[in-house]
């Protein structure tokens, strides 16, 4: 890659141009497969916690136009994958159902939230066929991507942006456990996977994390209870969109108790 001299800066800059890559094939599949957008979602956050930690020491000014393009990409694809995530929800729920009423109400529901995510998709294919328009902005950002100064990376940059970034997940966890606000716990969850993304990329570089003290099993563990409750929350907000289906009566009790149901937090030490 053109202007790469430092050994760090050359493998930051491939693991860069290997994500994009796999940004662009997820959004080539994306219009077949609900696994397509997942995916897409997943390798943008991967690439933008990568941004992240590279900022300061590549510049403001090259680095913040291609993490606010990756930014809109992933909102245009989040109300397909919070879809998904409602059927996904929705199905455990009724394999988890305390009684035969409750999956029988979970059951006649399933149709409904399917009608929902099929036009949602319909929508986003209209106006955007094959999602052409989202693979060429891919090819964009890696275009970007490769242009961007690697040769001052150094691996000491990488852990500082660690370091700030276990700070700023800190911070808003102490937030959230205070105010146990949605909104707060799912800016927690954000932070949280944004670390642990650093810290797999981090690995995934060999870049050791001298005197930054950060357990990936711990920060694994944390974000997958807030997700459990993220997801919960999605589904409510759906359900409540919904006009009730003549055969489903007992579905809003139902919903109540899941939803209520304790979920302890394990933060971070």
């Amino acid at each position: 890659m053109p202007g790469v001299s430092s050994r760090t800066g050359k493998r930051v800059a491939a693991l860069a141009a290997d994500e994009i890559q796999v940004l662009a094939e997820a959004l080539a599949a994306a219009p077949a497969t609900a696994a397509g957008v997942h995916e897409a979602r997943k390798s943008i956050r991967r690439l933008r916690s990568l941004l992240s930690l590279v900022r300061p020491a590549l510049g403001k000014s090259d680095v913040q136009p291609v993490d606010a393009a990756l930014k809109v990409l992933a909102k245009g694809l989040s109300a397909l994958r919070d879809g998904q995530v409602v059927l996904d929800t929705a199905h455990d729920c009724a394999r988890h159902a305390a009684s035969a009423d409750e999956a029988a109400s979970w059951d006649a529901l399933a149709p409904l939230l399917a009608h929902q995510q099929e036009h949602r998709v319909a929508d986003a294919l209209a106006d955007d066929p094959g999602f052409m328009q989202r693979q060429a902005q891919a090819h964009r950002q890696a275009e970007r991507l490769r242009a961007l100064p690697w040769h001052r990376l150094r691996a000491d940059d990488l852990r500082h942006g660690l370091a700030r970034s276990l700070r700023r997940q800190q911070r808003t966890q102490e937030i959230a456990l205070a105010s146990g606000d949605l909104d707060d716990l799912h800016d927690l969850r954000r932070k949280s996977r944004r670390l642990r993304m650093q810290l797999n990329a981090l690995k995934r570089l060999r870049v050791s994390m001298h005197g930054v003290a950060v357990a990936s099993r711990d920060i694994a563990g944390l974000v997958d209870q807030l997700g459990a409750l993220q997801d919960l929350a999605l589904l409510q907000r759906s359900l409540t969109a919904l006009e009730p289906a003549p055969q489903v009566r007992a579905w809003p009790v139902a919903t109540r108790r899941r939803m209520v149901r304790p979920s302890p937090i394990h933060p971070l030490a």
